[in-house]
């Protein structure tokens, strides 16, 4: 039989092999929403195509970044596929709006699912390490970019949901600048909401936004705290 140390040591390799596979996920996902959200919206883009391209290689590294947990994986591979089929579709009908709406709720599912996972392996987490950072940030990350796709299926249904904002779904830089701001509480004023829908997501959006940094940076302090101490 095999020692007890000798089974601890690996277990501690298998630990930091997996650890490191998350981590290089995460960084896949952390670049592909740094390009879409921040880099993005500075090129001067007239073709969507290129958007909902990139959008799709958030979602896949995404799926690849919750590989941890092989039920969701297998429910985000499926949801991905069918987004992928669908917002295809919508490409060759442009005009569809319907198809427009059911790519974006898809996107919205796929992403909640994401975002979920990641938020459940921070908190579940044994240890804080560079994997478990970089999930909390992207859980972040995804939280805006979840809601600025919730305001363009709003927008969809309800044109004019939005004053002051170009109403074109393909016109996601504005959504995800609107997203985010609501997210952090920031509100400029100079895109508003302008039905009671739009007002109660806006809402719902800020509140989350400020719950998401207490409970996150509160259980992460923790588990650093508590890794620490048992070290001494």
């Amino acid at each position: 039989m095999r020692s007890t140390k000798t089974r601890s040591v690996e277990w501690i390799r298998e630990s930091r092999e997996q650890n490191l596979h998350l981590w290089r996920n995460n960084m896949v996902l952390f670049i592909s929403l740094v390009l879409l959200i921040f880099i993005l919206p500075v090129l001067p883009l007239k073709n969507n195509i290129m958007i909902r391209a990139l959008l799709s290689i958030v979602l896949f590294s995404g799926l690849f970044a919750a590989e941890f947990s092989r039920k969701i994986f297998r429910l985000l591979f499926a949801m991905g596929i069918l987004f992928i089929s669908v917002m295809l579709l919508s490409l060759l009908l442009y005009e569809s709006r319907s198809l427009s709406i059911i790519a974006f709720s898809l996107n919205t599912f796929f992403l909640i699912l994401v975002t979920i996972a990641l938020i459940a392996h921070v908190a579940t987490a044994y240890l804080v390490d560079r994997a478990t950072i970089l999930c909390a940030i992207n859980s972040y990350l995804l939280i805006g970019l979840t809601t600025s796709v919730l305001f363009i299926i709003t927008d969809l249904f309800a044109p004019q949901s939005l004053m002051n904002h170009e109403t074109q779904a393909g016109n996601l830089s504005s959504y995800i600048y609107f997203g985010f701001v609501t997210l952090t509480t920031l509100g400029y004023g100079d895109i508003t909401p302008n039905s009671p829908l739009t007002r109660s997501l806006s809402t719902f959006a800020a509140v989350f936004g400020q719950l998401y940094l207490v409970i996150i940076i509160a259980l992460i302090i923790g588990k650093y705290l508590n890794s620490k101490g048992a070290e001494q």
